[in-house]
């Protein structure tokens, strides 16, 4: 049953390893070169003053450093967070919608091979293959921003790591997979996936995320180089001193674990509603499928005569 999901999404996951491989070489050879120049160049600290802004010659190197190499990086965190949602469309929409709209649930279900089975082994195959890809994706993606920005709560640092990533990309496909379940059809499930994906990852991201933990204040600007400003400089109220509200840097790994929990809950949910979406119309379907054919054979003399009585 394995080889046979296997088979049915072969086209997808050989679309993906190509996405994938044409990216990573592009990370790859754009990487090396940053990484060789960062290093060079001793960057790493030159970016702390540069946020301070007391060095000159530091700033001048910086800002030669960036016009050079951010520039890609820069573009690719503006359409990363929606690669997610592109595996929804494109990988969890067709996994069912696709099933139910060619009929071949029908043959699956007949052959011998429960409806449990069937669905569960279409999840463990395709969902397996995604989070190891989203896994190494988001692994290539952590070492290439590197050098980019020394805020680990960047947005480019943040969305993209080993665990936030792929918590998302499994949400998309999920999203998918339960539009799929619902409306079967492949390129409806696929148009659902935007709002709805939209609707979760929005309020996560700039509404939750900020507030997992209480954010620190302090009246040192120096903390913007080691953590997350919330709500910008402000000065204190008959103070006349600048103060800053922000999550600290240290934080980074809880704040990813919490929202990874966060997103794999509500992808455990999704997928559940549609668990239970198939399993249910398709027994009432399986059980037409099977049900015996009503006996059209002429009745007997002795059950007509029984019958006029």
């Amino acid at each position: 049953m394995i080889w046979v999901a296997w088979r049915q999404h072969r086209g997808e996951f050989l679309g993906a390893a190509i996405l994938l491989v044409g990216l990573g070489v592009l990370l790859l050879t754009h990487g090396m070169a940053m990484h060789d120049a960062y290093e060079r160049l001793g960057l790493r600290e030159c970016q702390l003053v540069f946020l301070s802004g007391t060095d000159q010659a530091c700033i001048d190197e910086v800002m030669a450093f960036d016009q050079q190499y951010v520039g890609l990086p820069q573009q690719f965190t503006s359409w990363l967070p929606f690669l997610p949602m592109v595996a929804g469309m494109l990988i969890g929409a067709p996994l069912l919608a696709r099933e139910f709209e060619q009929g071949t649930w029908q043959l699956a279900w007949t052959q011998g091979v429960t409806r449990t089975r069937w669905l569960a082994t279409q999840l463990v195959v395709v969902l397996g293959v995604v989070l190891i890809a989203s896994v190494l994706f988001a692994a290539g993606l952590s070492w290439w921003f590197e050098p980019v920005d020394i805020q680990r709560f960047s947005s480019g640092k943040f969305n993209h790591a080993v665990l936030v990533f792929p918590g998302y990309v499994l949400l998309g496909v999920a999203i998918g997979v339960l539009a799929g379940a619902v409306f079967r059809r492949v390129l409806v499930a696929a148009a659902v996936v935007i709002p709805v994906y939209l609707a979760l990852r929005l309020p996560i991201e700039f509404g939750l995320r900020p507030r997992y933990r209480e954010p620190l204040t302090s009246d040192d600007p120096g903390v913007i180089a080691h953590g997350w400003p919330i709500d910008g400089i402000t000065m204190g109220p008959g103070e006349g001193f600048p103060s800053v509200r922000y999550q600290p840097d240290d934080r980074f790994w809880q704040f990813q674990l919490i929202e990874t929990a966060i997103l794999l809950g509500v992808t455990v949910v999704l997928l559940a509603i549609a668990w239970r979406l198939v399993l249910g119309r398709g027994a009432v379907r399986a059980g037409r499928l099977q049900a015996p054919a009503p006996d059209r054979r002429p009745a007997g003399r002795w059950a007509r005569a029984t019958a006029g009585r």
